[in-house]
């Protein structure tokens, strides 16, 4: 019985070894598709990053910080600078900078999607096939227009959550997505930073504008210099 136990056991850690030298040859493979795209459309490649996801704290990032960053990518596009990273395992996310910040966070989710657990944020209603929440929902009424209606009836399905948190604006995908999945959800979360350059600008003097709503256990965004040399 001993001889048979010692035998399944090495039979399984034997299986775990395989499973685990798939698991880095399907990763290592992944990382070379992305950095050859990345070389392709003139953007900068690294193979990590442990600190980059610690910058944003709501939507498909809520509770991440501590998880590093993997096949990340540096660019520019309409002007503004963007990062697109994997979080091993689970999502990509793509971040575009915009040039001011705002006290005003804004969180675009499909209808199938659950509803934030930020406790400032608050229900808008639906748009197109999204539902909004927002810290400052008079602002957010503005802002969620006709160019607005439009845009979330133009953006792909496989950009699954998108969201704004100070000069962010963010879009998560599926870890399986592909290098035309990663050019449509740049320009997507780029469309979305575009619209939200009407968001009113962080007022310096108060930390806060006036009449907005703001988590105080939850971080500010720090600021990130995604321009690489």
């Amino acid at each position: 019985m001993t001889l048979i136990w010692f035998g399944l056991s090495a039979i399984a850690l034997a299986g775990a070894v395989v499973l685990l030298y798939v698991d880095r040859s399907r990763r290592e493979q992944f990382g070379r598709v992305r950095q050859m795209w990345a070389k392709a459309q003139g953007y900068v490649y690294h193979e990590s990053d442990d600190h980059l996801p610690s910058n944003w704290h709501r939507a498909a990032l809520a509770r991440q910080e501590y998880l590093g960053a993997v096949d990340v990518v540096h660019g520019t596009r309409r002007g503004e600078s963007f990062v697109l990273f994997d979080l091993p395992e689970s999502l990509t996310i793509v971040a575009v900078q915009r040039t001011y910040g705002s006290d005003v966070d804004i969180d675009l989710r499909l209808k199938s999607t659950p509803p934030p657990k930020d406790t400032d944020l608050n229900l808008l209603g639906a748009i197109g096939p999204r539902v909004v929440f927002a810290t400052d929902l008079e602002i957010a009424r503005r802002v969620c227009d006709q160019r607005m209606v439009t845009f979330t009836e133009s953006v792909p399905p496989q950009v699954q959550m998108l969201w704004s948190e100070g000069d962010w604006t963010l879009g998560s995908l599926p870890i399986t997505s592909s290098g035309r999945d990663w050019e449509a959800a740049i320009e997507a979360v780029s469309r979305l930073s575009g619209i939200l350059h009407v968001l009113p600008p962080v007022a310096e003097a108060t930390g806060t504008r006036s009449g907005s709503v703001h988590d105080p256990g939850r971080p500010r965004p720090h600021p990130l210099d995604l321009h690489d040399d």
